[in-house]
């Protein structure tokens, strides 16, 4: 399949659902051989068939993206397809608790999944891009929360902004390699995917409620994030590196 991403290999990690499973159809719908991982196996499955039906390169692993040995089976999988170009690193976790409530477990939880995954994600592609001397570009999905406070999201909040710094530093080092590394996070606002739904509920009231919350009035879907990861991730961004592309409708600047 030829287009934007023609001889590209890129993984995306939480791609079973959500904002994941839209970047990762997209990105093979222009071309890119794309590994889609998770741990939702039916999904995943159904995702890798959806691609090679549209006529794509896809795969789909099982993966735990807070385990080295884990990202090592992922990076190994890539490479079957091509030399690796690109990694979206989207899988997370998020729930609403109140500070006081919040367990040492459940912070552990966001923290190990959300920031530790990344960490070892961008860790394992360096390696990679180093290997094969391949430039590569990095996205990893923060958050609006990872810039902004959140009652009841203590624990999301920290291990977001960890992300957020933690990319800038990545991005510096990134830039120092030959060839070069380029590594952004992408921060989406209130998002209408099964991670908000599962603790909010799938209500088109509730869906109308964001919206009016929202400056541009229109609830947040996972296609406009997508569209800036395939930013970020193409040549297109070539100059970017290091930034936070927010993707909210506005939410942040209200």
């Amino acid at each position: 399949m030829s287009g934007r991403f023609s001889g590209k290999t890129v993984i995306v990690t939480g791609a079973t659902k959500g904002i994941g499973w839209e970047a990762a159809a997209r990105l093979a719908a222009q071309g890119a051989a794309v590994v889609a991982t998770g741990r939702d196996e039916a999904a995943g499955e159904a995702l890798a068939a959806q691609i090679e039906n549209d006529g794509g390169r896809g795969a789909y692993i099982r993966h735990d993206v807070r385990s080295e040995a884990d990202w090592a089976r992922v990076i190994e999988r890539a490479e079957a397809f091509g030399p690796l170009d690109g990694l979206v690193n989207n899988a997370g976790v998020f729930f609403v608790k109140p500070l006081e409530e919040t367990t040492e477990a459940d912070f552990d939880l966001a923290y190990q999944v959300n920031m530790e995954g990344t960490f070892l994600g961008v860790k394992a592609a360096f390696a990679a891009f180093a290997r094969h001397r391949r430039p590569g570009s990095i996205v990893n999905v923060s958050s609006l929360m990872g810039q902004l406070g959140y009652p009841g999201a203590t624990a999301y909040c920290a291990s977001k902004g960890a992300i957020t710094g933690f990319t800038k530093a990545a991005a510096i080092e990134g830039a120092a390699m030959d060839p070069k590394v380029r590594v952004n996070s992408v921060h989406p606002g209130v998002i209408w995917t099964p991670m908000i739904t599962s603790q909010f509920g799938d209500d088109q009231a509730l869906a109308d409620a964001f919206a009016a919350e929202t400056p541009l009035r229109i609830i947040g879907r996972p296609e406009y994030v997508a569209d800036a990861i395939l930013f970020l991730v193409s040549d297109e961004s070539s100059y970017v590196t290091g930034t936070e592309l927010t993707v909210d409708g506005g939410r942040g600047a209200d």
